[in-house]
């Protein structure tokens, strides 16, 4: 057949058509441990292995296409989708840590691969991760921990300085703009901290 490449194995047999490879791959991924995770180049999600269900607590069928930064920790979102874009883009695949939310909320460090995803003809057509739980550290515990009072500080201080509970006078406004600055620079520096690492 015209369109059947055929594998030939050592022991001299030629044995798969690209339908078979294709359908091996696709059972090999399916059944993997390891959280495979496959993203269109608008970061929807278009192959979702029972590793990333038992990972992330997301069923398959809640996030075809879903948008992948559903999982990603707010604080490591944008270092995510800079990774994405630039294997997209036709950089060499990536290895770095993270944090990402499960479907209860809770978070999980994991490490992560990411490489491009290419069709028959050798165009990007998205992200491919790889990814699992790795052990934490008190240091990230406690980086979590300063996150998210962070975050709370900063989203008080906002409603206030909105006026939802009531006007402010400038003083208390100065008062509050000089605690919302802090709370973000601290936060900032936290996150540079937290980067995922390329390795």
């Amino acid at each position: 057949m015209q369109n059947e490449v055929r594998v030939v194995h050592s022991t001299g047999r030629d044995s798969c058509s690209v339908a078979e490879s294709e359908a091996l791959l696709a059972a090999v991924v399916r059944g993997a441990h390891d959280a495979i995770v496959a993203e269109d180049l608008d970061g929807v999600v278009t192959v979702w292995n029972h590793g990333a269900e038992r990972l992330y607590g997301y069923p398959a069928a809640e996030m075809i296409g879903q948008r992948t930064d559903r999982i990603h920790a707010p604080w490591h979102r944008p270092d995510e989708v800079a990774a994405a874009r630039r294997i997209a883009a036709g950089s060499r695949p990536e290895a770095y840590l993270c944090e990402r939310t499960r479907r209860d909320g809770t978070t999980v460090t994991v490490s992560v691969r990411a490489a491009p995803t290419v069709d028959r003809a050798g165009a990007v057509t998205g992200v491919t991760t790889i990814s699992w739980a790795v052990e934490t550290d008190q240091a990230s515990r406690v980086g979590h921990e300063l996150r998210t009072s962070l975050n709370a500080i900063i989203g008080f201080t906002g409603m206030l300085l909105m006026g939802l509970p009531g006007p402010l006078n400038a003083e208390q406004e100065n008062h509050l703009r000089l605690v919302q600055s802090s709370a973000e620079t601290l936060l900032s520096r936290i996150n540079q901290l937290s980067r995922p690492a390329v390795r």
